[in-house]
C-alpha cells in the first residue's frame, strides 16, 4: 500500500527534526591543512566546524589558502561566484577585503570569521553589492591583556610585592592582522598600568617558531634578567622556551602563548585558548539566521578566551585528537545554551 504523507505530516516531521533543509556553506581558510611551525590553529578551526555541520544540516566545503595569500585571494574570487548558500571568509591583512572590492562577482550571504573588514571598508563591500551578515571574532584585547596580568601573576607572591620591577620580553604575531594587534595592545593595556613589569622590547615573530627561537636567542642573552615572555601564539612560546632551554636560562622564566596548541602543558607555563571554537558557534549562528530564528548575525566579539586547566582536558583532547562529535552543537540554536569552552566541555565529561 502506497503512503501518502500529508502536508500537516511533512511540518510535524520539519518541525521535529528542527532543519527544514541542508545548507551548503564554503569556508576559505587561510591556513594550512596540516601542522605546520605556526601550529595546528587552522587545521583545528576546520576540525570544529566540521562536527558542527554535521549536526546541523550544513554540507561543509573548507578551501586551504595554505598561508599564501595570492592564492586566497583566487579562492575567494571561486566562491564569490559558487552556488553555495553562505561564505565564510577571514580577512588577515585585508586580502579578502581587496578581493571583494576588487574581482568580479558578487555574493548576498558572506560572514566573517577570526578577523573581520573596518566599518569602512564593509560600507565599501555592501556598496558594491556584496551581503554581509556579520562577523564572529574574538576579543583579542582580552587575551593579550589577560596573558600579561597571568604571567605577572605567575611570579612567587613575594617578587611580585618587591620594589623592583620585572623584565618582560614580547614576541608579537605580525604588525598587520587585527588579532595580533589588539593582542599587542591588551599587552599594553596592562603593561602600562602595571608597576612591577618592564616590558623591554617588542617584536615581531611573524606567528612562528623557528622566528621565535632565534630572536628569543638573541633578546635573552641581552636582556639576561628576563623573567616573563608574553608570546602571541603557542608556537611563538615554543620556540622561546626553546631558546631559553638552550640557554640555561629556562628555570628563571615564566612563558606564555595563546591557542592551546597540543602538548603547550609540558613546554609553556600558560596558554590560552577558546578562539578556536568560533567556527563551530559561526555555524551555529548561521542555521539560526536561515532558519529565521535571528534576523542578522551582526558584529559579535566574543571574550572566549580562558587560561588551560587540566579541568579543560576533554574538551582540549576532543580538538586534537577525536571526540568533538559527542558534542551536540544543534542545541545552540535553541537558545537554551550558550556556547562556551565551559559548556563544550561539559557535554564532554559525561
Amino acid at each position: 500500500m502506497k503512503q501518502i504523507i500529508t502536508p500537516v505530516v511533512l511540518l510535524l516531521f520539519v518541525t521535529f527534526t528542527g532543519f527544514a533543509q541542508t545548507i551548503s556553506v564554503t569556508f576559505i581558510n587561510p591556513g594550512n591543512k596540516q601542522a605546520n611551525p605556526t601550529g595546528a590553529f587552522w587545521h583545528n578551526v576546520t576540525k570544529v566546524m566540521e562536527a558542527a555541520a554535521q549536526d546541523l544540516d550544513i554540507e561543509l566545503t573548507t578551501l586551504y589558502a595554505e598561508r599564501n595569500h595570492i592564492d586566497m585571494k583566487k579562492l575567494a574570487q571561486q566562491a564569490l561566484s559558487s552556488p553555495a548558500d553562505y561564505l565564510i571568509l577571514v580577512d588577515e591583512k585585508g586580502v579578502i577585503t581587496d578581493a571583494l572590492l576588487t574581482v568580479p562577482g558578487e555574493h548576498k550571504r558572506i560572514a566573517f570569521l577570526l578577523n573581520s573588514p573596518d566599518k569602512l571598508a564593509l560600507k565599501r563591500i555592501a556598496a558594491k553589492g556584496i551581503g554581509v551578515l556579520g562577523s564572529v571574532t574574538p576579543d583579542n584585547y582580552q587575551a593579550g591583556r589577560i596573558l600579561a596580568k597571568l604571567l605577572h601573576e605567575s611570579l612567587p607572591e613575594g617578587n611580585r610585592q618587591a620594589t623592583n620591577r620585572h623584565v618582560m620580553l614580547a614576541l608579537l604575531g605580525d604588525v598587520a592582522t587585527n588579532a595580533a594587534i589588539e593582542r599587542e595592545q591588551g599587552l599594553l593595556g596592562y603593561t602600562n598600568r602595571t608597576y612591577g613589569v618592564n616590558l623591554v622590547e617588542r617584536v615581531d615573530a611573524q606567528w612562528s617558531e623557528q622566528n621565535a627561537y632565534e630572536l628569543a636567542s638573541g633578546l635573552l642573552q641581552r636582556f639576561p634578567d628576563t623573567r616573563l615572555i608574553w608570546c602571541a601564539n603557542d608556537a611563538i612560546a615554543t620556540g622561546a622556551a626553546r631558546a631559553a632551554t638552550d640557554l640555561k636560562l629556562r628555570d628563571q622564566l615564566h612563558i606564555g602563548g595563546i591557542n592551546w596548541d597540543q602538548g603547550h602543558e609540558n613546554v609553556i607555563d600558560i596558554s590560552l585558548g577558546g578562539h578556536v571554537l568560533l567556527g563551530g558557534y559561526l555555524l551555529t549562528e548561521i542555521r539560526k539566521f536561515h532558519n529565521r530564528k535571528i534576523s542578522a548575525i551582526g558584529e559579535q566579539k566574543i571574550a572566549i578566551f580562558q587560561p588551560y586547566s587540566e579541568n579543560f582536558r576533554p574538551l582540549y583532547q576532543a580538538i586534537h585528537g577525536t571526540g568533538l562529535n559527542k558534542i551536540d552543537f544543534k542545541q545552540f540554536t535553541t537558545g537554551d545554551q550558550s556556547y562556551s569552552i565551559k559548556t563544550l566541555n561539559q557535554q564532554l565529561k559525561f
